[in-house]
């Protein structure tokens, strides 16, 4: 669906417990503006989404999502925030928020497990991005949707 204000392609949220709480839900890590000239091909855009998401857990690295795609470093980075309109870091940091919105959504895990499961390093760093990128706690979060 498209926005009548913006140049954005929107997939709708998949779990219908994130999709409740649409306030506090992070941006679709799927929401990528439309690219005028230059970018990352479709096909290496997929491949690199479908990486990181299969490896959430595990630090990810520039070099390696360069490497898959076969750039250097910088003109990834470029590509990248040019295809998606952010930065391959925030782009993993909002795939990794998305995914503790889901686990504590779906299970009943604690904090520090659903934090390392995201790849966060430990549970403050998670915290401090969730609370940057969603605007609650993980706790609060948690809360709201029982």
């Amino acid at each position: 669906m498209m926005d009548a204000n913006s140049n954005a392609l929107r997939v709708p949220a998949t779990s219908p417990a994130i999709a409740a709480l649409s306030p506090f839900v992070v941006a679709d890590t799927e929401t990528f503006k439309l690219p005028a000239r230059g970018g990352l091909p479709p096909r290496a855009l997929r491949r690199v989404r479908e990486y990181v998401q299969a490896h959430l857990e595990e630090k990810i690295s520039l070099q390696t999502l360069a490497t898959m795609v076969g750039l250097s470093n910088s003109y990834f980075c470029r590509a990248f925030k040019q295809s998606t309109g952010l930065t391959p870091h925030q782009f993993l940091l909002r795939c990794r928020v998305r995914r503790v919105q889901e686990l504590i959504a779906t299970t009943e895990l604690p904090l520090i497990r659903i934090a390392l499961a995201a790849g966060f390093a430990d549970q403050g760093h998670c915290s401090r991005r969730f609370h940057q990128l969603v605007g609650v706690t993980p706790s609060r979060y948690r809360w709201l949707t029982r």
